[in-house]
């Protein structure tokens, strides 16, 4: 048995507790116990802060690729734009060509310079247009 007591200002009071040493255990167990779940929930605290710290970090990285992605597209869809323009220059380019050579047929000059003349400049055109492709 253990007793224990009380002093306060005003009166004494003493209260007899009737406590077993195995209960006495009992409460250091638990006491220990609550130490180490208290030490526990401060961890899993810490463990889901920094998950979170994760999840922002990995939801700014989606949302980067995610623009990367938009603009590759975007990017796509200009050299797209890009070969068609190239592709109607050279269909131009033929009718040009076809017209000159025409041209060339019904005036039939005394001597093929004329026609030399309008073969390189179309020659130098189309090379100048396969450069660009």
């Amino acid at each position: 048995m253990i007793f224990v007591g009380s002093v306060s200002a005003q009166s004494s009071v003493v209260i007899a507790v009737d406590i077993e040493l195995q209960d006495l255990k009992e409460v250091d167990h638990r006491l220990q116990e609550l130490k180490l779940l208290r030490q526990k929930s401060n961890e899993q605290e810490k463990t889901i802060s920094e998950l979170e710290n994760s999840l922002v970090i990995e939801r700014k990285t989606n949302e980067l690729s995610e623009r990367e992605i938009y603009l590759q597209k975007k990017i796509i869809e200009v050299k797209d734009m890009e070969i068609q323009a190239l592709n109607r220059n050279f269909d131009q380019m033929k009718e040009v060509t076809d017209r000159a050579i025409k041209l060339s047929e019904t005036v039939k000059p005394k001597s093929n310079t004329l026609l030399y003349v309008i073969g390189g400049i179309l020659a130098g055109l189309v090379a100048g247009l396969a450069i660009a492709l």
